[in-house]
């Protein structure tokens, strides 16, 4: 078997545009949560291991060590770099402690063999979300609670209450002294003199949104704020134009525009405002406010839900169920499993009638179809593996990898032909039965292991890296296993690092198994529900710490990771739930009943 590592290094011809290129990485012992983080011209500085500053100079050799700061004990939450370059400082804080460190003199102490030191210039201020310098570099404004800070290497400068959340940034203005601008979960944004500590302007509530991001416009006298459902209000600081809204940017619909103008070259001398989101990184035209380039994160977001039927079609939902969905029809029996990329640029679904076909949210005609001839029986299961890089499926006892090519143009003399490739890389059977009922592997992140669940009531475990098979479980559950589920995580949550060993597996009247990797073990059964005819489905949230699953009595059940009974019970649909998904993005759960059999 060629080596996935070896493949995953051959372009193919694919299209490198659309990948964010890794220049380093580094790891941490613990998760780190969602963080302010700091770059500037020549560094970047991050947390790692929860309260190491770790600082990379992002012209050094890659293999070339950080400069790693110690001197907090709680984890740190926020960075922020001076605006000075000589010397250049940079701030972190933590529930116990806001330090300043003079970069220059914490490099020569560690070439010294010293231990580096900051000056400590907060103490228990508590949750802190956001710090920034002041323009001069002299003070710097802390984030914590509903409070904001204002602090030197002496002594507290001032202390602004009046927000009713959580701030969440607060930054300098440049060219009038002495003014400070604060936004909060509170949905507002305030003026503040912090000198004097008085409050100057307070907005209404801008939207039904917390509000996220502050920038400050110096060219044009304006700030800029992002709130948590994606869009953008600025408003002006010119004195007299009494702190009014020049315009409000909705990023979807903005998006949608952007992919369907013709991209042209900016003129010289333009000036862009670069947002980071969740999902991406987009430019925005300073001129005229418009959308002109759009960097998306790899990924799934939650804002499209895909359900296979047994009338033989394929539909593709907008999560908020608003709207018609997009049909894809072509398959000639019921489809039995669908799965997105992990760039969610595709979809692929299987189906009884012994074909496999991969689709684009763009296009309602398949990329790539495979057809009868090469599968004896029908897919039982199908997806994309190893970050996009190949397609697992199985068919009767076996599955099979497979390395594929998606073109989406035509062939000009055979117009009908797409140029999409797909080739048999190896077929690994599962000892000892009839059909692998269940398949699973993780797309997310690169992973080796595949697990099948057979009609002989054994999953095996398959290690790719080498080949073959590398455990047996005999005797999983009482009956069949109808579906595994990997604790697969998302990219808009953390998790430790062993919890990503867990799996579930869930039997039509044996309920469901929560096992561990590395120990082979059960480590909890799930039961409370009702599954006795049906085989319902099962997901693992986000975070890792619920499970839910369908119920044969109209209803769905949510469980703790840590117990073993029912924490929730979800009531409304007037037949059978055999099948449940979380939002990887949002607090979400959607649920599919019993009319047909779709399949997410």
């Amino acid at each position: 078997m060629e080596n996935l590592m070896d493949l995953c290094s051959i372009e193919d011809g694919y299209n490198s545009s659309s990948i964010v290129l890794e220049k380093q990485v580094f790891r941490s012992k613990v998760p780190e949560s969602h963080v302010q983080l700091a770059c500037s011209l020549h560094y970047c500085a991050f947390p790692l291991n929860g309260n190491e500053l770790c600082i990379w100079n992002m012209s050094d050799e890659p293999n070339h060590q950080p400069l790693r700061l110690i001197g907090h004990h709680h984890a740190i939450t926020a960075l922020a770099f001076g605006t000075k370059v000589d010397p250049l400082l940079i701030c972190s804080a933590s529930q116990d402690y806001v330090i300043v460190w003079n970069l220059d003199e914490c490099t020569n102490k560690v070439l010294e063999g010293l231990m580096p030191q900051g000056t400590v210039i907060g103490t228990l201020l508590g949750m802190v979300l956001y710090v920034r310098f002041s323009p001069d570099d002299q003070t710097v404004a802390v984030c914590a609670g509903n409070r904001i800070y204002v602090l030197n290497d002496e002594a507290i400068i001032a202390e602004l209450e009046g927000h009713l959340a959580p701030v969440t940034a607060a930054e300098f203005c440049t060219w009038e002294k002495n003014i400070l601008i604060s936004i909060s979960e509170d949905r507002s944004f305030k003026v503040w003199d912090y000198c004097i500590g008085l409050l100057i302007y307070q907005s209404a509530v801008i939207t039904a949104f917390p509000l996220l991001s502050l920038f400050i416009d110096e060219a044009n006298k304006q700030i800029i704020t992002g709130c948590a459902d994606g869009q953008l209000w600025i408003f002006s600081l010119i004195s007299g134009h009494k702190y009014r809204c020049v315009i409000h940017i909705n990023f979807k619909k903005e998006r949608k525009k952007f992919y369907n103008k013709i991209t042209k070259f900016p003129a010289e001398g333009t000036q862009y405002l670069w947002i980071g989101s969740s999902t991406g990184l987009f430019i925005i035209n300073n001129a005229n406010f418009e959308l002109e380039a759009a960097l998306h994160y790899k990924g799934g977001n939650g804002e499209l839900l895909a359900c296979g039927l047994a009338d033989k079609t394929l539909l593709a939902f907008k999560s908020n169920l608003i709207g018609e969905p997009t049909v894809y029809s072509g398959h000639d029996g019921a489809i039995t499993s669908v799965g997105w990329s992990h760039d969610n640029n595709w979809v692929v679904s299987s189906s009884e009638d012994r074909t496999l076909k991969i689709w684009s949210v763009s296009s309602a005609e398949p990329a790539l179809c495979l057809g009868k001839e090469i599968f004896h029986k029908s897919i039982r299961s199908a997806q994309f593996y190893y970050i996009d890089t190949f397609i697992l499926l199985s068919c009767g006892a076996e599955f099979y990898l497979l390395r594929y090519y998606l073109d989406t143009s035509k062939d000009e003399i055979k117009r009908y032909r797409t140029k999409s490739i797909c080739k048999s890389i190896q077929k690994f059977p599962m000892a000892s039965t009839v059909e692998i009922t269940s398949l699973s592997a993780v797309n997310d992140f690169y992973s080796y292991i595949v697990l099948a669940a057979g009609s002989n009531r054994a999953l095996e475990i398959f290690d790719l890296n080498v080949g073959r098979s590398a455990a047996v479980i005999r005797d999983a559950h009482s009956r069949s296993v109808h579906q595994i589920c990997q604790n697969k995580g998302s990219s808009f949550s953390c998790q430790p690092q062993e919890a990503y060993n867990l799996f579930l597996t869930a039997a039509i009247g044996d309920g469901i198994k929560l096992w561990d990797l590395r120990t082979l073990r059960c480590e909890r059964r799930f039961e409370g529900h009702n599954s006795r005819s049906h085989p319902c489905g099962i997901s693992v949230s986000p975070c890792g710490q619920f499970i839910a699953c369908g119920s044969e009595d109209k209803c769905a059940y949510i469980y703790e990771k840590h117990s073993s009974t029912y924490s929730y019970k979800l009531t409304g649909h007037t037949e059978s739930v055999i099948n449940v998904a979380f939002n990887p993005s949002s607090p979400q759960v959607f649920l599919i009943f019993f009319l047909t059999n779709f399949n997410f």
